[in-house]
């Protein structure tokens, strides 16, 4: 990293997968290139964007003895971060504002580091974020979450899994992998590799591999002298509660974030036409979607909580036609189209992420 004025603005950029990983280093996003920016060279085994696969042995035949799965790259992330802050930090009582970028497994990094470090009264911290196709919620790969349930009807149900079944090869990829990515599937209920569950409960049990159902036995058949806690806890899944995050005592805030995401690549044209005319379009789990979920619950966050405390005494909110205006813009989510080889932004990307940035850099010099 160039050496620059202690008080500029510092990026700090968490590459698409764990550079231990692979021969073929990510390139720097060119929006980035004009800020000074910190790399952080998490590892992470079991997502090499090329090879066969062989990664996690050389890895461990190097003498890597730390776990080359999660948590190892969130420990991996936390101490860069912490280093960041104690030699990085501005010399006088100048502030210092932080922007996180990451992209595909990165992302997922980068959004639970801002959502857990993003405190505006320190002097040099995390202001916002952009990330682009992470996953938010990695229990969402797990046959029982509900976005992979299919309806009964089995003339819709056909329809559906085909048009909702994901095209993207680097999704697809991210998913074949999770289990090494994670070795365990309790890994993936962890709001840190999750950060959707940071705003709600899972609302499905751990199962005990990545690809098996939760057996389910109904309570009401088992005698009651037979009913344990094991049974009522499989009688079936958990509800779905919404969690009240940042916490009250905390000094945490709910950061500005862009959530820039691809589509996948567009289908044949008979079955867009199949799309077209159904009036309910069917999504099923994809870059897309994982985007849209953190955002409306981090929405939700600002709009729920944040605000109605700040009304009471901001006169700044009073303007607002609706509350729902600041968490959109403090909540972007933005496409930049279909599916591209390239484990980077795309050109339009780049230009959207520096705009981005560039406003909100302007309001603090």
């Amino acid at each position: 990293m160039d050496r620059v004025s202690s008080a500029d603005p510092l990026l700090i950029y968490l590459p698409p997968y764990s550079t231990e990983s692979t021969q073929v280093a990510p390139q720097l996003p060119l929006f980035c290139h004009r800020h000074p920016t910190a790399a952080v060279h998490y590892r992470w085994a079991g997502y090499p964007p090329v090879g066969d696969g062989s990664a996690t042995e050389t890895l461990k035949s190097e003498g890597f003895y730390a776990p080359l799965h999660w948590p190892t790259p969130l420990h991996d992330t936390l101490q860069a971060y912490s280093w960041i802050l104690e030699n990085l930090m501005p010399s006088s009582c100048t502030r210092r504002d932080v922007y996180v970028y990451g992209s595909y497994l990165g992302a997922s990094l980068a959004t639970s580091l801002t959502l857990t470090e993003t405190h505006p009264h320190q002097r040099m911290g995390i202001r916002g974020c952009i990330a682009f196709n992470g996953i938010y919620n990695w229990t969402m790969f797990l046959p029982d979450h509900p976005i992979n349930k299919l309806p009964r009807t089995r003339s819709v149900n056909i329809l559906k899994e085909i048009l909702t079944q994901s095209r993207d090869p680097t999704f697809l990829g991210l998913k074949q992998q999770t289990g090494i990515l994670f070795e365990k599937p309790d890994s993936l209920f962890d709001p840190f590799a999750s950060a959707c569950l940071f705003f709600h409960t899972p609302g499905i049990h751990v199962p005990q591999s990545f690809t098996e159902r939760v057996q389910s036995t109904p309570a009401s058949k088992v005698p009651v002298e037979d009913i344990t806690l094991e049974l009522l806890l499989a009688a079936g899944p958990p509800k779905k509660s919404h969690l009240k995050f940042p916490p009250t005592e905390s000094t945490l805030k709910i950061p500005e974030i862009l959530l820039i995401h691809s589509g996948p690549p567009l289908p044949a044209p008979s079955l867009q036409r199949r799309q077209q005319r159904r009036k309910k379009e069917y999504r099923g789990n994809g870059f897309r979607t994982q985007a849209e979920e953190l955002a409306g619950l981090m929405r939700r966050s600002i709009h729920r909580h944040e605000l109605k405390d700040r009304m009471r005494w901001d006169e700044s909110l009073q303007g607002l036609k609706t509350w729902g205006e600041e968490a959109t813009r403090r909540v972007q989510v933005y496409d930049v189209g279909p599916h591209h080889e390239v484990p980077e932004l795309p050109d339009d990307g780049n230009l959207f992420a520096e705009g981005w940035l560039e406003d909100r850099l302007s309001r603090g010099r």
